[in-house]
């Protein structure tokens, strides 16, 4: 949280019960220089063997808000098309309030939630799913813009990288967002700008209403 005193640490790879790998979320609160553990966050569609959630976590500024990516889970037949999920802090209480899914993340191991981060308020979330893709190069990336009303998620933009067009070039590695949402910082791990391949790209973005403009 924006003050230390909250922190969500994921765990990927770990499970409640015998299926393994489903991945768990825990919360902690600092007091002094103690952390107390207040929180075990699972998802509910999380129930396979290496679901990944927990892979990407994200929360808002005063910690009430916490978003987890499940990056092997899935909506349906088609696998590890990629999950995230919001939940609400209340006191002690952990409540899921949102499913998202990427309206292009439909084929296997789209991995959408690669990346997850929120602005100080909760109320805009970035997702990157860098083994998605528009058209026919595979893993190009692609990110997504959603807007949270009362317990609507909204996805109100797609992002894609001017010269991540190329296969594999990973584009939504790594998402982070201004305190306002306004302001997108996107990676593109293995794209590039020349001959050298995979050196690596960031993009910056800036949004004005429901536009987003590379800058």
């Amino acid at each position: 949280s924006a003050d230390g005193k909250t922190i969500i640490v994921g765990a990927a790879s770990d499970e409640i019960g015998a299926t393994t790998g489903t991945g768990v979320v825990y919360v902690f609160d600092r007091v002094g220089n103690s952390f107390n553990q207040v929180g075990i966050l699972t998802g509910s569609l999380a129930v396979d063997a290496s679901d990944q959630f927990g892979y990407s976590v994200a929360t808002s500024a005063d910690g009430k808000t916490i978003v987890v990516s499940a990056t092997s889970d899935e909506i349906g037949a088609t696998t590890s098309t990629g999950v995230v999920y919001v939940y609400d802090r209340v006191g002690s209480s952990f409540n899921q309030v949102g499913i998202l899914t990427g309206s292009l993340a439909v084929d296997i191991n789209d991995n959408f939630g690669r990346s997850v981060a929120t602005s100080a308020d909760g109320k805009t979330i970035i997702v990157g799913a860098a083994s998605d893709e528009i058209g026919a190069n595979s893993e190009s990336g692609v990110v997504y813009v959603y807007d949270r009303v009362g317990n609507s998620f909204n996805q109100v933009g797609i992002l894609t990288g001017s010269l991540a067009v190329d296969a594999s070039d990973q584009f939504g590695s790594s998402v982070a967002t201004s305190a306002d949402g306004k302001t997108i910082v996107v990676s593109a791990t293995t794209d590039e700008i020349g001959a050298t391949t995979s050196s690596g790209v960031v993009y910056v973005f800036d949004r004005a209403g429901n536009s987003f403009n590379q800058v």
